[in-house]
């Protein structure tokens, strides 16, 4: 089903590592080009995009989780807490005043990867929460480490951490964490972050990663294609050890599962030559391209699409910077996403877009609005979700009630974007997992010579895994 037509084997690209995890825009609010991002792999991560996993052998605790019934339902009757929860406002059987909650906070600043609005986006909306109140009165307090995205700096902010005595620990981004889960997991100290960065933590008992799976982001072009009548399409990756696995782990069993015939291009991301792989996928005679790319990657892939008049669908994995920067080169690419944007904002529901508005006005006032339209949203919609989860506890706060808590979270209201099911494993092969939801938008011309993008198909929110076939 697999036919690999090139396999350059170029050094790694680190940045791929956050390739099918995360995708969002890092372009400037007033819409001019930005820096290039990470997206996928994770979203690759840019970041975007991330990996593969054992995690299929993880099945049955899977399905155990996904078959807790009646937590998930208790979880779900419990509307008015929830609600009070996320309107800021305790629910009155739980009075922490005077009481502080140390978090400790991780991320990638300083080295060769540094992307510090995975820490801002964190910033503005802890700051918000505790103007707000806090967890039920307590304020929360954030000790910081900046890591360099090696293993040796991921160690050392664990120890650090560890040695801080902090209740939970957050990855804003922390592409290195597989050299430090194990720590955090022995220490009993619970393992947060918006996205998954490494492989261990998709499956570990000591974590929960409140936005969609890795899988989800191969999810959404295999439903995508199947809409579209696309039997036969190349997927263009960039060569790393985290794409190849995606690939084993994610785009080769959904694939399969949806009946889609695919051929593998990689390019080498030192040098890419995007107008060699398009003339490739062109020579295999394919119906579609997909390319799983960092957001360089995304940017080369559909000027090259754009330049050689290719008219068949392509979809930009989970990219958003090559809408602004190719403008109307643009129009007609596909991409995903977990979360709203605010330049999405007019697709939200009513509550989500009034979240928008405050997300905007806050992160202005932060002097961020440059990251506006970036990374920044998934920490800040994950920090408003944790708090939420955090004001369901009733005793004292420690690792093993902030573990329990999310164990037994059921259904939780997505922030900005679908909604939780910590515990019950929404994409059963990455157990921890919150959320197995996605959106497929497509990028269109506006009457005012703009560029912007809107819903596929008029669709919204679905489940990935479900979409997935697997």
């Amino acid at each position: 089903m697999v036919s690999p037509l090139k396999r350059s084997l170029a050094g790694l690209f680190a940045l791929a590592l956050v390739a099918a995890a995360c995708g969002s825009d890092d372009a400037p609010a007033d819409g001019t080009a930005a820096e290039p991002d990470v997206t996928e792999a994770a979203a690759a991560d840019t970041a975007d995009a991330s990996a593969s996993t054992d995690a299929a052998d993880d099945e049955p605790a899977a399905t155990d989780a996904a078959d807790d019934e009646p937590a998930a339902t208790e979880a779900a009757d419990d509307e008015s807490a929830s609600t009070d929860a996320a309107d800021g406002e305790s629910g009155g059987a739980i009075d922490r005043t005077g009481e502080t909650i140390k978090i400790g906070y991780v991320n990638n600043e300083g080295g060769a990867l540094s992307l510090p609005e995975f820490r801002i986006g964190g910033e503005v909306a802890i700051d918000a929460i505790n103007e707000a109140g806090g967890i039920n009165g307590a304020q929360i307090e954030v000790v910081t480490c900046l890591s360099d995205a090696t293993p040796e700096g991921a160690i050392n902010c664990a120890n650090e951490l560890i040695e801080a005595d902090v209740a939970l620990a957050y990855m804003g981004i922390e592409v290195a964490s597989e050299a430090a889960i194990q720590l955090w997991i022995d220490a009993g100290i619970p393992y947060l972050s918006s996205n998954s960065w490494g492989n261990t933590e998709k499956n570990s008992p000591g974590a929960y990663l409140l936005h969609s799976a890795a899988g989800a982001f191969a999810a959404a072009p295999a439903k995508t294609f199947n809409e579209l009548g696309v039997t036969n399409i190349a997927v263009i990756g960039e060569d790393s050890p985290a794409y190849a696995d995606f690939v084993d782990s994610a785009i080769g069993p959904v694939m399969e599962a949806n009946g889609i015939e695919f051929t593998e291009i990689i390019v080498d991301p030192a040098a890419p030559d995007w107008t060699a792989a398009v003339a490739t996928a062109q020579a295999a005679g394919v119906d579609g391209i997909w390319g799983q790319l960092t957001e360089p990657g995304c940017i080369g892939l559909v000027g090259a699409t754009a330049a050689v008049g290719y008219d068949k669908p392509v979809f930009a994995g989970s990219c958003s910077v090559f809408i602004p920067v190719l403008g109307e080169a643009a129009v007609g690419v596909l991409t995903s996403g977990d979360v709203y944007l605010p330049e999405t904002r007019e697709f939200a529901p009513p509550e989500i877009q009034e979240r928008l508005d405050d997300y905007v006005e806050q992160m202005t006032a932060a002097g961020a609005e440059d990251q506006i339209n970036g990374f920044a949203v998934a920490p800040y919609s994950s920090w408003f979700e944790i708090r939420t989860i955090l004001e369901t506890i009733e005793g004292e706060i420690t690792g093993e009630s902030i573990l329990d808590a999310f164990a037994n979270a059921g259904v939780t209201e997505g922030w900005l974007g679908g909604d939780l099911q910590c515990g019950l494993a929404p994409w059963p092969l990455e157990t921890s997992h919150c959320g197995a939801e996605m959106i497929v938008w497509q990028v269109v011309a506006n009457d005012d010579g703009t560029v912007s993008r809107v819903p596929f198909m008029d669709q919204g929110f679905f489940n990935a895994f479900e979409a997935s076939g697997l």
